[in-house]
């Protein structure tokens, strides 16, 4: 009997340790409780996927969905891209967060309007159980959530699902007007969506955004080192909307923060490390400094300067 509770640790050890599919999806398991759903599988991995000579054949820009499972709520942040090629996305997805929630109260909560970070909301949107959490200034002109089940939170908001896992919401516009990051507290993870790109670079679509993102950037790195909100820098890990574009990166911590706020001044120094690029007509230059990227408009980055 004296070995029970270690039994008990060791398979709870040994079943969190898996990482498994379910239809499209493949679930990451980050600590007890918490877990990254991206929306790739075996079949449909992510990233680009290329031929025996080396040709691009596919690409599948998949997207990450975390889930947060407390004593007595449970919380699934972003809702990936609308899978379209595997038919039972909606059910596989419906299932799978039931399977792991185990009747909790769910709610959902969006980091921004961008339609791969919502694109499985069908599979939510009329069950009358979930409840959605939601920055609304950030879906203003596209209410898509069902309003009698819309909680609106503020710019820092918090939620406690129980057991100890308790969540702020903190706003970091740029990436879009409302971007909103999740930490869990007292863990050292947050949950970031698009806000602060996931290694890649941070999209920025406009002068304003670019503003707001470099105010962003101190805030959060103020807010990270205020002690009351119990972050230990040298231990945070940033969990970014596209999980697999960290590329080389082992992960994502605050020297990522840090590289992007000695970026933002170098570029206002003309000392950045420049890379051209074509997202459309506006993402024209990757700017580079260290682990960060910005990706934005080489023009608007030369009035930035002259400022």
């Amino acid at each position: 009997m004296r070995f029970y509770p270690f039994l008990l640790l060791l398979l709870a050890v040994t079943c969190f340790a898996q990482t498994h599919e379910v239809g499209p999806y493949t679930v990451h398991p980050i600590i007890p409780g918490v877990m990254r759903i991206e929306d790739a599988n075996r079949s449909n991995p992510a990233g680009v996927h290329l031929d025996a000579e080396g040709k691009v054949k596919g690409f599948n820009n998949c997207s990450d969905m975390y889930l947060i499972v407390g004593r007595e709520q449970a919380l699934l942040i972003d809702l990936s891209n609308a899978v379209k090629w595997d038919a039972t996305a909606v059910t596989s997805l419906q299932t799978l967060i039931a399977e792991e929630t185990g009747g909790r109260k769910l709610h959902i909560a969006i980091t921004h309007f961008h339609g791969d970070h919502t694109g499985m909301l069908p599979a939510f949107k009329d069950d009358e159980k979930v409840t959605f959490w939601i920055q609304t200034a950030e879906f203003k002109g596209r209410e898509i959530f069902p309003a009698e089940r819309t909680v609106p939170i503020a710019g820092s908001t918090t939620l406690d699902l129980g057991g100890g896992f308790v969540v702020d919401a903190v706003k970091i516009p740029g990436h879009t007007d409302h971007s909103t990051v999740y930490f869990l507290r007292g863990k050292n993870l947050v949950f970031t969506g698009d806000g602060l790109g996931s290694g890649n670079g941070v999209w920025i679509f406009s002068a304003d955004g670019f503003a707001q993102y470099r105010r962003s950037i101190d805030r959060l790195i103020a807010y990270i080192r205020t002690p009351a909100n119990g972050i230990d820098e040298s231990k945070l890990v940033i969990f970014g909307g596209h999980y697999w574009q960290k590329r080389e990166k082992e992960k994502l911590t605050m020297r990522y923060l840090l590289d992007m706020q000695q970026l933002i001044g170098e570029i206002k120094a003309g000392t950045a490390r420049e890379e051209k690029v074509t997202f459309g007509p506006y993402l024209n230059t990757n700017f580079i400094s260290g682990e960060a990227t910005i990706t934005w408009n080489k023009a608007d980055a030369e009035r930035f300067k002259a400022e």
